[in-house]
């Protein structure tokens, strides 16, 4: 599957929070009681996005045709979920992969995760680090069976992350 990353533009973030949404209609259908606040998302997470965005941090997915077929955040840094491990050089931290309901089941998630990695690997990036809803069992297995490690907890106002790390090197 050829795909194509491009960061995403100021102009775009109600596309992104629109992302975030159908997301989380597409969760709740199928049972799962994660990312509910994005329904209407509390000024906090709109203000970690527009964060995000500033930063040059948030990317957008297309496919061929030149469709957005999922979006993600990559940071250097991240202290709200990794404490003073989110400082650590050589590490990235991805956040929010979010694929809408219409390309779910394709492989989307899997090929741009292969993307990020080998990006990554050729940066010489040591550590690639992501967190996830500990209740979502099914995501859990699935980061795990792709080959991240479980390391840890995180308690956050939303939900308890399972917090995962991948040695790239």
């Amino acid at each position: 599957m050829e795909i194509t990353f491009t960061q995403a533009k100021k102009s775009e973030l109600k596309e992104a929070l629109s992302f975030f949404k159908l997301a989380s209609h597409s969760l709740s259908e199928k049972k799962v009681s994660q990312w509910s606040y994005w329904v209407d998302p509390p000024e906090e997470k709109i203000n970690w996005v527009k964060e995000g965005f500033d930063n040059g941090e948030f990317f957008f997915v297309s496919n061929q045709s030149g469709n957005k077929i999922a979006m993600f955040r990559l940071l250097e840094k991240d202290t709200l979920y990794w404490d003073e491990k989110g400082t650590e050089k050589n590490t990235r931290y991805i956040h929010s992969l979010v694929v809408p309901p219409a390309y779910s089941g394709q492989g989307i998630g899997k090929a741009v995760m292969h993307k990020i990695i080998d990006q990554l690997r050729q940066l010489k990036i040591q550590k690639l680090r992501l967190d996830c809803d500990g209740s979502n069992q099914r995501l859990c297995a699935y980061y795990e069976n792709y080959g991240f490690t479980y390391v840890g907890k995180k308690n956050t106002n939303y939900a308890v992350n399972n917090l995962y790390e991948m040695l790239l090197t």
